[in-house]
């Protein structure tokens, strides 16, 4: 039986990323469900914020399954974003997520575009707006995430923090057979 990974994150380019990233560990498209994106005057934190606590509520009674959620730290620390998910929980009386849980929280700061850059061999401060990188096809960055984690075994230093933070929810993703 392989694991099936409910997918919630902002935007497509980040959907991409990920899946891209998930395809090296033997995920196939049918493995990943993304809930439809948001679309209009939305914006994509507050969609995945609003969401989450259902997802969450969800993934916990499905065998076999797990929930990746990426959001952008925007200009708030990893922590804090953290803090308003499960602020929402609260809000939404659903319990916020426990170590069990089959969560993974991915929150890059500023922005995923930001891990984009360092990927792409940039030096980069996690305070600057790199959303110049939007534009860019997410793919090689994904792969060379993938190259780094599992062949090289380390990342580049310096490192972004929340790169390497969310590097330790990593191996709560287990690949079933």
């Amino acid at each position: 039986m392989s694991a099936k990974i409910v997918l919630l994150c902002e935007d497509q380019s980040t959907n991409t990323f990920v899946r891209r990233f998930l395809r090296g560990r033997q995920f196939k498209a049918h493995d990943i469900t993304t809930p439809s994106l948001p679309h209009g005057s939305q914006s994509g934190e507050q969609w995945v914020r609003e969401r989450y606590p259902t997802e969450l509520k969800a993934i916990r009674s499905r065998r076999g399954a797990y929930l990746i959620v990426v959001i952008d730290a925007d200009r708030h620390t990893t922590q804090q974003r953290k803090n308003q998910l499960d602020e929402e929980c609260k809000a939404q009386e659903v319990p916020q997520r426990e170590d069990g849980d089959p969560v993974i929280l991915l929150v890059p700061r500023r922005n995923i575009e930001t891990w984009f850059a360092y990927l792409d061999g940039e030096s980069v401060d996690e305070t600057e707006d790199y959303s110049a990188w939007r534009s860019k096809d997410p793919r090689p960055f994904a792969e060379e995430l993938y190259r780094m984690c599992h062949e090289a075994q380390r990342l580049r230093e310096p490192t972004p923090p929340s790169l390497e933070e969310s590097c330790r929810e990593y191996p709560r993703l287990q690949r079933q057979r």
